[in-house]
């Protein structure tokens, strides 16, 4: 409820040499500071001195220091006890003729004149003269005083209390003596005996009007009430109550409005007395005790104890030092032994607070402390000062009407503390896009993100200059505009806009006072006010949208002063101090034209209430609200309401006709006592009609209770005498300020300190006091208490309608822990456990196995026998998990495995989990399991280990090291050049065997280094241990490696990519092992299917006009054409100019120079004829090309041959890839940039490996013309096989019949970059036997195609099919042509070369013109 806030302010007073007592007056806007021959009045607000007054050392010496003060409730007269036994009375006079004391003038220099309205003080301040009116000295010391009306009660060493009036006469009838008054334990105890001990006298007294008598602690530590018949406390009346169980008392407060008596103890306690209505005895309520948590030092005896104004703080100090602030009932909010006075304090030898005296100023505001420290550099010197401690406030201490809200909202002096979000909890936003909506939707994925800033709300200094401190406050439901009300008028906010509204008329302002609270309205603002120029109390409602005026005002008069207002949808509740109950309707009759509502009020019952309290002023709250005793699935319209007296809940239950001007009502319901805060849920959610259906109780140090509603089974009318509701409490670990009903969740706020310096002389040496937001989940509590009670069904359906919010799984590990370290540390045998139970509930939910195995890590080992005795065995729990699918809930098993069973078990497991975890892709998971796998200790069969190994990465270096490699796969943002030997700018080196190996040999053994940099290291031991891990590792890796095969096999590169980049796997080392088994393509269709299945790749798409065209012949004869040289040059011309200037040539990573490339593409838009016109002439230009037809050579000058081609750059003579999808016309049908990087990567990754199969399948998907010349070229390599070649030549062949029938996309690409490749092939396979018999020697004659015996059947079989889908590709050729090309194949060429060798010579050398990028 109170929170202390900055820096304590030290008022230091000049000339003085102790500090005795300070005391405000009655209205607390003066204070006085008594010290020992002085006493100083000072003001408020500002804190400025008015009045002091010394005594003469004479005075001093004949009648001794002053001791204590007491004011007149008036504040006319202050009163002084001295330690010789005097009484002084001073005399307050007010002198009318000046206006105000203090008048601040500005200074002539212009630039430190006032400009600010914060720097003028418009409060008056008055000017007063303390006058000494008379002293009259009692026989015998004067130990306290304490004023009733218009007396004073002094008690005397002698045993007696002697009553003084105000005038210094003794009104010697009603003067008490305790050796006359009568003690008992109770007023129902028939013998009442007296003190007869000698010397018992009074040494602490306190009077509470509603309390009915005087709080007392004797000298010799006993305690007790003094109570009369009648408030005049006649001595023949006067009975003493003895305090039970306390014999070292030795101080005393009350609180009026809880009636509850506080009594300090010398064992640094504190216990709470309330009065048994039946009994009039004193009843043990609850005990103020600093935990060691807080302290755990010794404390001494409690020397003040002062409750705040309105009754909801407890100031509670030490004589020993330090202070502490306690709720109503008992909770701890702020206590100073816990805080942080840097190294130099040692708070066993000295406390820097050391308090004799508190008060609380007006609203309980500020704390007022006389503070009596020792300096650490002088012991034997003092230093006396009044400290002020700021404090903020709920607003619920005096407008308990905002629990109906779930923000948090403080209120202090002049500035507002709010947090808004719902409480502290912001709602994060998705945009998704259904597959069935062309528009975006809004879904909530989670409610976790909490804002735990304040919004601080300073107010104007224009309102805040005459109307200081705040005195109510609220907040409307949506947290967009807040209401204030200080000593005069009220002001509203909006948090939107930023601005403040205030009366425009001053005078109307100051002729209203607000008495009875604050509340929004939809939107307007309800205020029970007191009306100054009228003399009556009104309700009063002020709409927002306009000026804020009497003129828009709807008042209606009430009798008597309005205390408490509260609202539920259209009905207002207002509480009078006659004790009546005004229940009204409210409603809208019309909105003005500047947007004022007229609002209308009809008041439709008047309740007396009188008789359920003792008082007007001990009604806490009044909460209008639906709930009943029965609860019901739906809304309920009629209003009940419930009444919190001093801390004991009444429910009133309306019925139907009492809405007839009927004045009595029902028996009420006691639902608890010892009540500080009551939450009613003001809307109705069928979805949780537990939470929303529910009253929540607050009771201090006794915990949380929730009066929960239970609804029957449908169909169920079985058991028709149980309750329809039950109280279930449960402990705190916060203080609660607000509530999310739905949500399950509660928001309170706590006090932390922060040292600034350590300087013990600094006024900053204080710890500087913070506030922050605190939260707590509750329904754990919830779900327990129904459990231990047999509602199972009911915790049931209390869980199932919270299952949807994210922290749900959360709250059920909560239960299960709390319950688990209760049951598993007790030292007693328990009758009922109820950890069964509640391992039940939780297997009713899906997070079971989830919630199980995250308690057990999060407890310590020894309990888990005990959990796993009722949860079931780790082994079958990790079975189930990996039956469900649960791998990263079976992973946290697989740790309670290792400290529970041998490392072989371990192992076992650990297999299993791996194996899965490879099957569904989870690498970061996997990549955990293999670190863990390898940090299992070989040696460990039998032992088991102590603590368990986190698969957590951040808890461990991780044995995989980062690469570029990996990087290039995960990220797929940029494609790193990895230094391989094909990977060259201008010249791709192809090396002979000799220095392929070389090299081979030298990249195996960077990477066989660079594997052990990352391989986990395990300390020298003998060669067996060695050998055991070299078994471990071998078996690691078999598992790795057979799910790569399965991976490979089934076609699935992406996630080969992921399972090497995360895990390390040293995958070209593997591919160029597996290139004669797994590595190989048995279905090179089905693979690029494959391919562009996963890697959501779309299939080139083929324009219509082009289709058309290729479908259709062409009669005219292309030789004529051909033979016109001016149409080559317009063909080259026109393939220049629309060729990008800026584009590169499509490749696979290998060259990435551009400055040599002579084609430059233009972006010029061409319309489809004119690519069916370019395809053909390419496609002819180069097959009739006079370099096409050239001389061969022996057999071995083919890598001769090859390095001349390379080192010549002949590659520029292929076509460009954005060329050919120019000429074929396709549509945007490339696939992602992620895919396409990961897609290069793999390439790279198969041609250094060797596995020429899989990169033709990637090139081809790809359209990556030179690496499909490439893959053609490293065919020739003699590490590629006879058989390897042969499968290659069948892949090309089955891609064409592929293209030619079903993807007619791949067509173009086919014709121009692969086609000619077959014969390539062809004519390689006559260099490679299938054996590994060196290849016979060639013939140094000059050998011609038709006379060669070479070819095989296959080699001739491939070849006539390549012409027949050449043929096939050529439809649009004139019959001549295509027999003239017929006959051309079945002859021979002058240059002895068949029509294979002219397509396949050709492809090469026409790449000479191009050069890819």
């Amino acid at each position: 409820m109170y929170f202390p806030i900055g820096w304590p302010k030290v008022l230091k007073l000049e000339n003085i040499s102790s500090v005795r007592e300070i005391c405000c007056n009655k209205d607390r806007i003066l204070f006085s500071a008594l010290t020992e021959n002085g006493l100083g009045i000072w003001f408020c607000k500002p804190c400025i001195p008015l009045v002091t007054y010394i005594r003469s050392q004479n005075s001093v010496d004949n009648l001794g220091i002053n001791e204590k003060l007491e004011w007149r409730p008036d504040s006319s007269m202050i009163v002084v006890s001295t330690s010789g036994g005097c009484l002084m009375f001073y005399k307050l006079n007010v002198d009318e003729n000046v206006k105000t004391l203090y008048d601040l003038i500005d200074s002539p220099t212009p630039s430190l004149k006032r400009d600010c309205a914060e720097l003028f003080i418009k409060e008056n301040i008055p000017s007063v003269n303390l006058i000494l009116e008379k002293e009259v000295n009692i026989g015998g010391g004067i130990i306290t005083m304490v004023c009733i009306r218009d007396e004073l009660m002094v008690s005397t060493v002698r045993g007696h209390v002697l009553r003084y009036r105000w005038d210094g006469t003794l009104n010697r009838d009603y003067c008490l003596d305790l050796r006359r008054i009568p003690f008992c334990i109770d007023k129902q105890v028939s013998k009442a005996l007296p003190i007869f001990e000698q010397n018992k006298y009074i040494i602490q007294i306190d009077y509470s009007p509603l309390v009915g008598g005087f709080a007392i602690v004797l000298n010799d530590g006993r305690a007790a009430v003094l109570t009369a018949s009648s408030l005049k406390f006649d001595p023949n009346g006067v009975q003493g109550i003895w305090a039970p169980n306390i014999e070292d008392a030795t101080c005393c407060s009350t609180n009026h409005r809880y009636r509850l008596i506080v009594f300090g103890r010398k064992n640094s306690e504190a216990i709470v007395y309330t009065i048994d209505e039946q009994t009039g005895g004193l009843e043990i309520s609850h005990s103020l005790v600093v935990s060691n948590q807080v302290y755990p030092g010794d404390i001494d005896g409690v020397q003040y104890l002062k409750w705040s104004p309105d009754g909801c703080a407890l100031a509670l100090s030490w004589s020993s030092g330090g202070f502490s602030i306690w709720s109503t009932f008992g909770v701890l909010l702020v206590c100073s032994l816990g805080w942080n006075y840097g190294l130099h304090v040692d708070l066993t030898k000295y406390n820097p607070l050391c308090i004799t005296s508190m008060e609380w100023s007006v609203e309980g505001y500020q704390l007022w402390m006389t503070n009596k420290s020792t300096l650490i550099e002088s012991k034997s010197s003092t230093a006396d000062n009044i400290l002020q401690f700021e404090f903020l406030k709920s607003t619920l201490t005096v407008n308990p009407c905002m629990s109906h809200q779930t923000h948090l909202f403080l209120q202090g002096a002049d500035k507002l503390y709010v947090n808004l979000g719902s409480g502290g909890l912001t709602k994060v936003y998705e945009m998704q896009k259904p597959n069935d909506s062309l528009t975006d939707c809004v879904t909530v994925i989670s409610t976790l993100v909490e804002s735990k800033q304040w919004v601080i709300v300073p107010l104007p200094a224009t309102y805040m200059s005459t109307n200081w401190p705040i005195r109510y406050s609220a907040i409307d439901v949506d947290g967009k505009h807040i209401a204030v009300a200080g000593r005069f008028g009220l002001a509203h906010y909006s948090m939107i806009t930023h601005k403040w509204k205030l009366f425009g008329n001053e005078i109307q302002e100051k002729d209203m006072i607000v008495t009875g609270g604050l509340l929004w309205w939809r939107s307007c603002i309800v205020a029970g006010c007191y009306n100054l120029p009228n003399d009556e109390d009104q309700i009063r409602i002020y709409p927002k949208e306009p000026r804020l005026s009497n003129s828009f005002m709807t008042s209606v008069a009430v009798n008597s002063q309005i205390s408490l207002i509260d609202s539920l949808w259209d009905k207002l509740i207002v509480f009078c101090a006659d004790g009546k109950l005004h229940l009204y309707s409210m409603g809208i009759i019309e909105v003005n034209v500047s947007g004022g509502i007229v609002a209308d009020l009809e008041c439709i019952q008047m309740i007396d209430i009188s008789a359920l309290c003792i008082h007007p002023a001990c009604v806490i709250s009044v909460t209008l609200t639906a709930l009943k005793s029965e609860p019901r699935y739906s809304e309920q319209k009629n209003n009940s309401f419930v009444l919190n007296v001093s801390g004991r809940l009444l429910l009133v239950n309306q019925q139907d006709e009492l809405f007839q001007n009927d004045h009595v009502i029902p028996a009420p319901i006691l639902l608890a006592s010892c009540v500080e805060n009551v939450w009613v849920p003001s809307k109705f959610r069928k979805e949780k009609p537990h939470l929303t259906e529910a009253l929540w109780l607050f009771c201090g140090s006794h915990g949380m209770r929730v009066w929960l509603p239970l609804f029957p089974k449908d169909g169920d009318k079985s058991h028709t005498f149980m309750s329809k509701r039950i109280m279930l409490p449960f402990k705190l670990k916060i203080y609660p300020l607000a509530i999310l009903f739905e949500d399950a969740i509660l928001l309170g706020a706590e006090s932390d300190t922060t040292l600034f310096t350590s300087n013990p002389n600094s006024t900053f040496s204080l710890p500087f006091n913070v506030l922050e937001r605190t939260s707590q989940v509750y329904l754990h509590q919830i779900l327990r208490q129904l459990i231990r009670r047999n509602l199972g069904f009911h915790a049931w359906e209390v869980a199932r309608c919270c299952e949807n919010l994210p922290y749900f799984p959360h709250s059920l590990e909560l239960l299960l822990h709390e319950v688990l370290e209760e049951e598993a540390t007790s030292k007693e045998p328990i009758p009922d456990a109820q950890l069964p139970s509640v391992i039940e509930f939780i297997q009713e939910f899906p997070v079971y196995l989830k919630t199980v195995v995250q308690c057990a890590r999060k407890t310590e080992i020894a309990l888990w026998p005990y959990l796993f005795s009722a949860a079931g065995k780790p082994k079958d729990l990790f079975q189930e998990c990996l039956s469900k699918g649960y791998l990263e809930t079976a992973s946290s098993y697989l740790i309670i495995l290792q400290n529970l069973e041998s490392s072989a078990v371990s192992r076992q497991y650990a297999a299993l989990l791996l194996d899965a975890t490879l099957e569904c892709g989870k690498w970061e998971l996997a990549k955990d399991l293999v670190r863990f796998f390898r940090a299992i200790d070989p040696n460990d069969n039998d032992n088991r280990s102590t603590a368990p190994c986190k698969l957590n990465c951040n808890t461990q270096a991780s044995t995989v090291q980062p690469n570029e490699e990996d990087i290039s796969f995960l990220l797929s943002s940029v494609q790193v050049t990895r230094g391989r030997s094909y990977s060259t700018v201008t010249q791709p080196k192809v090396e002979s065997v000799g220095s392929k190996s070389v090299a081979g040999q030298s990249s195996s053994s960077s990477r066989d280094q660079r594997r052990k940099k990352s391989a986990p290291s395990f300390p020298k031991t003998d060669k067996g241990q060695e050998q055991l891990i070299a078994k471990e590792e071998f078996f690691l890796d078999v598992i790795l490696q057979r799910h790569a095969r399965r991976l490979l096999t089934n076609h699935r590169l992406q996630a080969l990519g992921y399972f090497a980049a995360h895990l390390d796997f040293r995958l070209v080392e593997w591919l160029h092992r597996e290139r004669e088994s797994a590595a190989k393509v048995d279905n090179f269709i089905k693979a690029i299917k494959d391919l562009h299945s996963e890697f959501s790749w779309p299939y080139p798409v083929l324009s219509q006009p082009l289709n058309n065209l290729l479908q259709r012949k062409i009669s005219s004869s292309v030789s004529s054409v051909f033979s016109n040289m001016t149409y080559e040059k317009n063909l080259v011309s026109t393939i220049i100019q629309n060729n990008d200037i800026n584009s590169a040539v499509g490749d696979s990573g290998y060259v990435s120079n551009q400055e040599h490339n002579p084609l430059r593409i233009y972006d010029v838009q061409v319309q489809p004829h004119v690519f069916g016109m370019l395809y053909i002439g390419l496609v002819f230009y180069k097959l009739f090309d006079v370099r096409s037809v050239i001389s061969e050579g022996d057999e071995a000058s083919w890598w001769a041959e090859e390095q001349e081609q390379c080192s010549t750059d002949s590659w520029n003579d292929i076509p460009s890839v954005h060329v050919l999808e120019q000429l074929s016309s396709e549509l945007s049908s490339r696939g992602s940039n992620k895919a396409d990087v990961q897609l290069r990567y793999l390439l790279q990754i198969f041609m250094e490996a060797g596995c020429l199969e899989w990169c033709l399948v990637v090139s081809i998907l790809l359209r990556d013309v030179l690496a499909i010349h490439r893959v053609s070229n490293a065919a020739r390599s003699p590490d590629q096989s006879h058989e390897a070649v042969v499968r290659l030549r069948e892949g090309f062949l089955s891609l064409l019949h592929w293209s030619n029938t079903e993807c007619f996309g791949y067509k173009p690409l086919m014709v121009v970059a692969c086609q000619s490749q077959v014969s390539v092939l062809n004519k390689l396979l006559t260099t490679k036997q299938r054996n590994d018999t060196p290849p016979p020697l060639p013939s140094p004659a000059v050998r011609t195609r038709a006379l060669s015996s070479n070819f095989d059947n296959t080699s001739q079989s491939a070849l006539h099919l390549s012409q027949l889908q050449l043929n096939s590709n050529s439809q649009i050729l004139s019959p001549e042509v295509s027999s003239s090309l017929d006959e051309g194949n079945s002859s021979t060429l002058s240059e002895g070369k068949s029509n294979d060798d002219t397509i396949s010579i050709a492809s090469q050398k026409s790449t000479s013109s191009c050069m890819i990028s």
